[in-house]
């Protein structure tokens, strides 16, 4: 079987990074000439969390050899998916053996075709856009010396803050005991991952940047700003 190169397409568990327009046509079309494929996975970023389409890849205007689909796909319930060409499963049919006992569920299938008629019945796509803009507008507006830079799609966003990865715990600690639940990412693990709920409305946004606030806010009565790279 020829290489893989898989790629998030928002890059998630690296940062979540802005790629400049026309990056992943460029990185896909050099992977094909080498003779490998192009697998974009949608785990994180696909489902409408982007948005307005279901897929990141195809805001990116990009046709990848495969897609894999994870955690959204059953909005809770367990199912995953391998989405690609059929020459291409043919291939890997007639030189891999492959067996899973859970395959093919019918109640995973049911799940799974579910999910995708809510997101497309009730706009859910471009209610992330709507959302998601308002969210970083809101971000913008905290006006922190904490936050160097805050990035994102959608409901999926990137908030790199100036200090370290150990303060970015800590602002994830005080978020948790205010009932916010998110995580962090990025190389240097000092960028937070906000990946809410999809059906967040404006209200949702507002509870979460006031105790975003409050928690660099406790962060700068305790001096940590002395960290922060200027």
């Amino acid at each position: 079987m020829p290489a893989l190169l898989m790629v998030d397409p928002m890059l998630t568990s690296a940062g979540i990074v802005d790629l400049p327009d026309g990056y992943l046509q460029e990185l896909a079309a050099e992977v094909r000439a080498s003779g490998g494929l192009f697998l974009a996975d949608e785990v994180q970023s696909g489902f409408g969390r982007s948005g307005p389409t279901l897929w990141r890849f195809a805001a990116s205007g990009v046709v990848p050899d495969l897609v894999t689909l994870g955690k959204p796909m059953g909005n809770g319930y367990p199912v995953a998916a391998v989405i690609t060409r059929r020459e291409i499963a043919d291939r890997f049919a007639r030189r891999q053996e492959y067996f899973s006992t859970f395959a093919g569920s019918a109640v995973s299938a049911a799940a799974a075709l579910t999910v995708l008629d809510i997101l497309e019945l009730a706009s859910i796509p471009q209610q992330a856009v709507q959302v998601g803009n308002y969210l970083r507008e809101s971000l913008h507006a905290i006006n922190s010396p904490a936050i160097r830079q805050v990035r994102g799609a959608g409901l999926l966003a990137g908030i790199e803050l100036t200090g370290d990865a150990e303060m970015a715990d800590r602002v994830v600690e005080r978020l948790k005991i205010a009932g916010v639940l998110i995580g962090t990412t990025g190389r240097a693990g000092n960028v937070l991952k906000v990946r809410p709920p999809l059906i967040w409305t404006a209200p949702n946004v507002d509870f979460f940047v006031n105790r975003l606030r409050a928690a660099l806010a406790a962060e700068a009565s305790l001096g940590t700003f002395h960290n922060f790279e200027t």
